[in-house]
């Protein structure tokens, strides 16, 4: 049984005012009848240029977004059938990543208040117990990172360690899922190998289930399961990682591979 079923997803947006150059496009079709199935564990990464749809995908996933139609049923249970109360209550359950981890992060919180909110969305009994901090610096050794620092502001740390601060953040409610949407592309090289090693140890301890959100399909080789390639609105392609790389089957697909450089394409990052 998958855990994770996205079931001939759309999200349609209607054009306003006439504003698009096509004066016949009444919809803008951002995500058009996607269909995919993860296992629990599974690492799916979701490829394509920007403005492809895939964070109106994730954001639909997420419940962030309503769908035109079609279904998200996570663990059994179908989240677009949900009330909006219901909803906030099970999105402990998934939770994201993202690119900017700056942006992300409130400059005027230490990443001790940080994640100890986080922590007490899923357990509100902790807010005055002294297990809280010992929740945040386990936490924090979780994701490679130092609690002597719990105490410091986003601003005071590199953007590595922004980012596993906001990984942190994202596993502190303990979900099941976590989409992760381009969460390496804003760091260098040698860095994102690091974050990239971080989450596929992240995902063997805690039997995470994720969706790896990049334009970037050497990254998604080193890290997904299974790869989904998104043009349009669509999935123009799916199928194991080295599959996808080795033996693209979509014209968009042999695009994007093309444009990687070569020794970057045989590379493990």
């Amino acid at each position: 049984m998958s855990f994770l079923e996205i079931k001939d997803l759309k999200t349609h947006f209607p054009v306003k005012g006439g504003r698009l150059i096509s004066k016949n496009l009444e919809t803008i079709k951002a995500v058009d009848g996607v269909s995919l199935s993860l296992k629990q564990g599974e690492i799916l990464g979701l490829v394509g240029e920007s403005g492809c749809g895939k964070s109106t995908l994730s954001r639909t996933v997420m419940q962030l977004q309503d769908p035109t139609s079609g279904q998200v049923i996570l663990d059994g249970e179908e989240l677009t059938a949900l009330k909006k109360k219901e909803v906030r209550k099970r999105r402990l359950d998934f939770q994201m990543i993202f690119q900017d981890p700056y942006a992300s992060l409130n400059p005027r919180m230490t990443i001790f208040s940080t994640l100890a909110e986080a922590i007490c969305q899923r357990h509100p009994h902790l807010k005055k117990s002294p297990k809280l901090s010992e929740k945040v610096t386990t936490l924090m050794a979780t994701v490679g990172l130092d609690s002597k620092h719990m105490r410091k502001y986003p601003h005071e740390f590199s953007g590595g360690q922004r980012q596993r601060i906001a990984i942190a953040r994202a596993l502190a409610p303990e979900p099941k899922l976590v989409i992760a949407d381009e969460p390496v592309s804003a760091l260098d090289v040698s860095i994102q190998s690091q974050i990239l090693n971080l989450l596929l140890e992240l995902r063997e301890k805690l039997d995470l289930t994720m969706i790896f959100i990049s334009h970037d399909l050497s990254v998604v080789r080193y890290i997904a399961d299974n790869i989904a390639v998104m043009f349009s609105g669509k999935i123009v392609e799916y199928g194991e990682a080295d599959e996808v790389f080795l033996n693209a089957k979509d014209d968009y697909t042999k695009k994007l591979l093309s444009a990687i450089p070569h020794l970057k394409a045989h590379s493990t990052i």
